[in-house]
Order: C-alpha cells, then sequence, then structure tokens
C-alpha cells in the first residue's frame, strides 16, 4: 500500500469515529488534552480513598484481639456503630468496596465483550456503587424494636484495648492485637502528649498505651490529638459539605432554571425576579446568624450552602434552556405531542447541563473553603469533630505551632487547586468556542 493511500485510510478511519463519537466523547477526548485537568482528576482518587478508608488506616480500635482463649473484633463493630451519621456513609462505602469491585469487573468485562461504550460502562459501575452503598446503609439500619437486625452492637465502646495491652504486656501476660497503621482516634485525647512537633514519641517513661509507642507523624494539637489521624478523617467532612451542598444547589438550580427558560412569559418573569433575590442573600453570614441560633453543625452549613447557591445555576440554565428550546429536535418533539415533562427533562436538560457540570468542581472547592473558614471561627462542625479548619483554628494566637497551621492550610490548598483544575479542563472541554 502506498504512502498516500494509507495518509486517506487513516483519515478515513478518523472520520468514522467522529461520526460514531457521541458528545460525551468529544468532552472527554478534549479533556484529556488537558494534562493539567486530567491528572488532578486521577489526584482526586487517592483523596477518595483516604476518606473511605479512614478507620482501616487511623483508628485505636484492633482489626483483632486474642486475650486467651477470647477473640474479639472491637474495629468491626466501631466502624459499624460510628459517632457521626457522616462517618457512617463513608464506612458503609468502604465495607461495600470490595463486593463492588467484583461485580464492576464481572459487569464491566460482559459490557466491553458486547461493545459498550466506556463512559456508559463508567456510569454503570459508579451506579453500582451507589445502589451498593445504599443497600448496606438500609440494612445496617433495619431494626425490630428490640436492636438492629445485621449490626452488632458496639459492646466494647468503654473499653481501651490499647491500655490492656499495655498492662499485660508489663505483667507479662500474653495478648495478641493488631491495629491500624496509625493507631491513634480522631477523638483519642492524650493530655501527656499537648502540643507536640511533627515525629513526636512518647519518651518510655510516660508511656501507659501501647499506641504510645507510635510516632505521630504530622504531630498533635492542644489536646494530644494526632493531627494526622484528624486530618484524615476530616477529608471526609470536607467531601461531605462540598458533594451535598453542591448536589442541593444544583438540582434546585437546574429544575428551577429549565422551568423558567423553558416556560417564558410570566414564569419566567416571576423566578427570574426570584433568583435576584436569592443572590443577595450572603451565605456565609446567613450561616453565621443560623449558627448563633441553632449551635455549630454540619448540616446548617450544607442546607445553607444549598438553598443561597442555586441561583447562579438557574441563572446559567435558563440561558441555555432559552437556546435549546428553539432548536428544530425541541419543536419536532412538541409537534408530536410529548409532555413539557418529556420535553424538557428527556430532550433539552441533557443538551443544556454543561454550565450546571462546569460550575459543580469549583462549587465543591467554594464549600471546601466556606467549611474550613467557618470552623476557623468556631462557628463549623461541632467539636470534638474533626475538620481542617478547626486544626487550623487550634493555633490561633499561638504561631509557635506552626504545623496546625502549615498541615491543614497545604491540604486545603492542593485539594481546592485540584477541583478548580478539573473544574477549568471541563469547561474548556464543553465549550467549543475555548478549545484550539
Amino acid at each position: 500500500m502506498s504512502q498516500a493511500a494509507a495518509t486517506s485510510a487513516d483519515l478515513d478511519a478518523a472520520a468514522e469515529r467522529a461520526r460514531s463519537e457521541g458528545y460525551w466523547d468529544i468532552v472527554w477526548r478534549q479533556f484529556k488534552k488537558n494534562a493539567g485537568a486530567y491528572w488532578s482528576l486521577w489526584l482526586l482518587v487517592p483523596l477518595f480513598m483516604t476518606a473511605i478508608f479512614a478507620p482501616a488506616i487511623a483508628s485505636n480500635q484492633p482489626f483483632i484481639y486474642v486475650d486467651g482463649d477470647q477473640t474479639l473484633y472491637p474495629w468491626f463493630r466501631a466502624v459499624l456503630n460510628p459517632d457521626q451519621p457522616v462517618d457512617y456513609l463513608f464506612n458503609m462505602a468502604m465495607v461495600g468496596f470490595f463486593p463492588w469491585v467484583v461485580v464492576a469487573w464481572l459487569t464491566n468485562s460482559r459490557m466491553k465483550r458486547r461493545a459498550v461504550a466506556g463512559r456508559r460502562r463508567v456510569l454503570n459501575v459508579v451506579t453500582q456503587y451507589l445502589a451498593i452503598m445504599a443497600v448496606l446503609c438500609i440494612l445496617f439500619l433495619l431494626n425490630s424494636g428490640g436492636g438492629y437486625w445485621l449490626r452488632p452492637v458496639n459492646k466494647y465502646w468503654a473499653r481501651s484495648f490499647a491500655t490492656e495491652d499495655y498492662e499485660a504486656t508489663q505483667s507479662g501476660a500474653r495478648i495478641r492485637s493488631v491495629y491500624p497503621p496509625i493507631p491513634f482516634g480522631p477523638i483519642e485525647i492524650d493530655l501527656k502528649a499537648r502540643s507536640k512537633g511533627p515525629g513526636y514519641r512518647k519518651p518510655a517513661d510516660i508511656q501507659s498505651d501501647s499506641n504510645d509507642r507510635a510516632i505521630h507523624w504530622l504531630g498533635t494539637d492542644n489536646t494530644g490529638r494526632d493531627v494526622l489521624t484528624r486530618m484524615i478523617y476530616g477529608a471526609r467532612i470536607s467531601m461531605s459539605v462540598g458533594f451535598v451542598a453542591v448536589g442541593i444547589y444544583v438540582t434546585i438550580g437546574v429544575f428551577v432554571g429549565a422551568i423558567a427558560g423553558y416556560f417564558g412569559g410570566i414564569v419566567d418573569m416571576v423566578i427570574s425576579r426570584l433568583i435576584e433575590i436569592v443572590l443577595l442573600f450572603p451565605s456565609f453570614f446567613l450561616i453565621l446568624t443560623l449558627v448563633a441560633l441553632i449551635g455549630p453543625s454540619i448540616y446548617v452549613i450544607m442546607f445553607v450552602i444549598g438553598i443561597t447557591s442555586w441561583a447562579t445555576i438557574a441563572r446559567l440554565t435558563r440561558g441555555e434552556v432559552l437556546k435549546q428550546r428553539s432548536i428544530d429536535y425541541t419543536v419536532a418533539a412538541q409537534a408530536l405531542g410529548s409532555s413539557h415533562f418529556r420535553i424538557i427533562f428527556r430532550h433539552i436538560l441533557p443538551n443544556a447541563l454543561s454550565p450546571a457540570l462546569v460550575s459543580a468542581p469549583f462549587g465543591i472547592a467554594s464549600a471546601i473553603i466556606t467549611e474550613a473558614g467557618l470552623s476557623l471561627l468556631g462557628f463549623g462542625v461541632r467539636p470534638p469533630a474533626p475538620s481542617w479548619g478547626s486544626i487550623l483554628q487550634q493555633a490561633h494566637g499561638n504561631y509557635n505551632y506552626w504545623w496546625l497551621i502549615v498541615v491543614p492550610s497545604l491540604a486545603m490548598f492542593l485539594t481546592v487547586t485540584i477541583y478548580n483544575l478539573v473544574g477549568s479542563g471541563l469547561r474548556d472541554a464543553m465549550d467549543p468556542r475555548l478549545r484550539i
């Protein structure tokens, strides 16, 4: 085959691929061209894995505790009975992770043999994970009035296994136990190790627990709690606030904007005035007001960010729907007698979601900063729940504890930068005018 013929064949193949590509295939191809955004998206994976597997990385509960003929599993009971609802959701994600890997591998292999598009396979495995999480959450919450059916009671919550380990070692008794790599709890207080710098380990003469032999890699705070452990669990708070708040206001904004753009007229005028009113509310100060009345709560933060930030999404969605409703496919659907609901949510919205999807990563970054700022001021999550902002607050007024400033600040900077890069890459990929 001549070089000209080979070149012509390559061009024909490229043209065929372009004709067979869907919109999201084109978006993904354009997104991968942005190296910073593409690798930032992959950097989110270890952040998610750290948040999901936090108890397996850092906990003062042993996986297994063998004392003579008695074998206990305190870690598993603690995982199924966390103090915070946020931890319960993440723990269910951890419990369901490995079953999901097996199911996802089997279904993805089958779909790949059937030549199913990559984006559909990704959507399928993500949906499976969310479904497994939902099923596990429900199953472990079922009870008959006398207790949970599948969820064992944490009858060891008042026991300190680390102290028992140490005392047994000192007396010559033999106890076998296996702890996570970081054997500290997120709210475990140790007044003998207050405000110690990175790399601190308790001297042998003041040790009283078996985990006192472990190193505090990022130091301790002013009550002796391990900073690295609180940073790991704090990622759960940051991710929860970001995703829940953004999920709330994107859902509201897309729905309201679609209604305004599609119907127009008096409906559009009323909704537009409502959008302008909502834009006047400063969400940060509204959160401060509600927290002063109700008390610090992560749920107040999620709710207020969600109900005060949808106006921008609604305005962007309205503009997109106004453009889409005059295109031929919308007119054809109306002529065929399709209902307004079907036209809006089946035909128009899938083609008008670009502004909302582009805004989501930026919104998550903004919500993380908002939560950290509120926790820094003492109006964030309720103590002693771990939060990056609450760690930063403990260095207020005493900058000698530099690790309490540098560590959470660096974590927030990197996380927000990653989300912003992903958002920028998504914006460039979804807007043809910005492509090079």
